[in-house]
């Protein structure tokens, strides 16, 4: 599965000085793009078993909306693995262990600015494991 998205934003009219018109707004990326992949194991011993990885593009944004400097982009990764548990045992059919981690290799970098004075890091490495149950 895949996602793409180019956003041609621009201010129209202005009668704010901070706020030119003509310029894209702050925090908005032109270009942003992803992609996630999954591999189920269907037969053997590792049958129930599902893997995946992904990958999040953020293009560059400027970091006020004078254009006076850009965030630049960055690349984050992602996996998961989850394990049906209906695969082992009949009496665990529709329960399901996962486990999720946003952010893989735990880069440092800027997600957005709202102004040469305040510019935000994104979020690190996280990882959520989850049980879920459905009937």
């Amino acid at each position: 599965m895949s996602a793409y998205s180019y956003t041609e934003a621009e201010t129209k009219e202005s009668t704010n000085a901070s706020t030119p018109a003509g310029n894209r707004p702050a925090a908005t990326p032109r270009h942003m793009a992803s992609a996630w992949g999954t591999y189920f194991v269907h037969n053997g011993p590792l049958a129930g078993l599902t893997v995946g990885t992904g990958v999040r593009y953020i293009g560059s944004s400027y970091g006020d909306n004078k254009e006076s400097f850009s965030v630049p982009h960055y690349i984050l990764y992602d996996a998961m693995v989850s394990y049906d548990l209906g695969s082992a045992s009949s009496q665990w059919k529709g329960a399901v262990l996962q486990i999720n981690v946003n952010n893989l290799t735990d880069k440092h970098y800027v997600a957005s600015c709202s102004n040469n004075e305040a510019c935000f890091y994104g979020v690190g490495r996280s990882i959520i494991a989850t049980v879920s149950y459905r009937w």
